[in-house]
C-alpha cells in the first residue's frame, strides 16, 4: 500500500521547551492509524502541524505529495479534522453552521444539501437542525464538528478524541462510518486514549513521547508486551505441574493464579500444540490450553511501567 503521509526528522519547540524531537514515520492509504501517547508526548501537536496550524521547527511533511508550508492551501483542500474542542458558532444554527463550512470548502448547492442532509440524518440531529449551537449539549456540538470534518468527504481525516462527549450509539455509528470511509481508500489518523477504540480500529499506530517509541499493529503490540499469552487450565496435582513448567524450556515464565497458569512463550500460535504434546506426554491433567485474551492496555501499561518487551 503507498504511503501518503511521510513525516521525516520532524521537531517542535516553544522557545526551550522541546514538544516533539525527530519523529519519523509513514502512514498508508485506506489505513485507520492510531496515535497513542501520554499527556504532553506531542500528539495534538502532530495533528495540528498534519492539519497546517503549526509550522514545524524543523522536518519535514508529506500529504499526498505535498509539503505542510509551501504547500498548505492544496493540503487543507484534502483534509478534514476534528480537533480537541468543537469549534462550533454558537448564535448560528446547526443548519447555518454547516453550510458556512460548505461555502469555506466551495461545494456547489447540490453537494453541499446532500452532504448536509445524510450526514445530520446519520447522526440524528436532522430534526435539531434549526436549533442554535449554543444550546446543544456537549455530544451535540461534537457531532456537529464530526459533520462538519466530513463535509467534504475529505482524503485524509484527522481526529483528535473524537468520541468526547458521544453517547454508545453515536460512538458506534462513528466507528462504522470511519471502517466504510477507510475501504474506500480514505485514510484516518485516530488520536485517543481509548485503548479499545485503537483496538478495533485500527491496523497500525505510532506511541510517542516526545519521540516515536514504537510503530505497530495490535497484535503485534499485544504480543510484545503482554505478560503472558497462554492459560493453562488442570485439574489437580498443581505443585507437579509447577514443577514441571519450570523446568521445560519452552516456557519463559509462568504464574498459578488458583487451578491457572499463566504462561508466557514465543509464538504462542506454534508453541501451543507443542507444549501440549509435552504436558500429555507428563500425564499432566489437562483440561485446555489456550492463548490468552490479553487486551492491548494492559500491554500500553506494561511498557509504559518499564516492563520488558519478547
Amino acid at each position: 500500500m503507498e504511503s501518503v503521509i511521510q513525516i521525516r526528522d520532524l521537531s517542535k519547540s516553544y522557545g526551550e521547551k522541546q514538544i516533539l524531537n525527530g519523529l519519523s514515520f509513514d502512514i498508508k492509504k485506506g489505513s485507520i492509524f492510531g496515535l497513542l501517547g501520554p499527556n504532553g508526548a506531542g500528539k495534538t501537536t502532530t495533528l495540528r502541524m498534519l492539519s497546517c496550524l503549526l509550522a514545524p521547527t524543523s522536518g519535514e511533511i508529506q500529504i499526498l505529495g505535498y509539503k505542510v508550508g509551501p504547500d498548505n492551501e492544496q493540503i487543507r483542500r484534502r483534509i478534514g479534522a476534528v480537533t480537541e474542542s468543537p469549534g462550533v458558532y454558537d448564535k448560528l444554527s446547526i443548519m447555518d453552521n454547516l453550510e458556512f463550512f460548505a461555502a469555506c470548502y466551495e461545494l456547489s448547492a447540490n453537494v453541499r444539501d446532500q452532504r448536509i442532509e445524510f450526514l445530520l440524518k446519520y447522526f440524528e440531529l436532522w430534526e435539531k437542525r434549526d436549533q442554535l449551537a449554543g444550546r446543544l449539549s456537549k455530544g451535540q456540538k461534537q457531532k456537529v464538528a464530526i459533520i462538519r470534518a466530513l463535509l467534504p468527504d475529505p482524503d485524509i481525516l484527522l481526529l483528535d478524541e473524537a468520541t468526547a462527549n458521544l453517547d454508545p450509539v453515536s460512538i458506534r455509528n462513528l466507528k462504522d462510518l470511519l471502517l466504510q470511509y477507510a475501504k474506500e481508500g480514505k485514510t484516518i489518523i485516530y488520536c485517543s486514549h481509548t485503548l479499545t477504540e485503537i483496538d478495533e480500529l485500527c491496523t497500525e499506530f505510532a506511541i510517542i513521547k516526545g519521540k516515536l517509541l514504537t510503530l505497530t499493529t495490535p497484535d503485534e503490540f499485544r504480543y510484545q508486551w503482554s505478560t503472558f499469552n497462554l492459560v493453562l487450565n488442570v485439574a489437580g496435582e498443581h505443585d507437579k505441574v509447577a514443577d514441571l513448567l519450570g523446568s521445560l524450556p519452552l516456557v519463559q515464565n509462568f504464574e498459578r493464579r488458583a487451578d491457572k497458569f499463566h504462561l508466557k512463550v514465543d509464538d504462542p500460535a506454534h508453541s501451543t500444540q507443542v507444549l501440549l504434546k509435552q504436558l500429555v506426554e507428563a500425564n499432566v491433567p489437562v483440561v485446555y490450553l489456550e492463548q490468552a485474551s490479553n487486551s492491548l492496555e494492559d500491554a500500553y501499561m506494561s511498557m509504559l511501567q518499564g516492563g520488558t518487551p519478547a
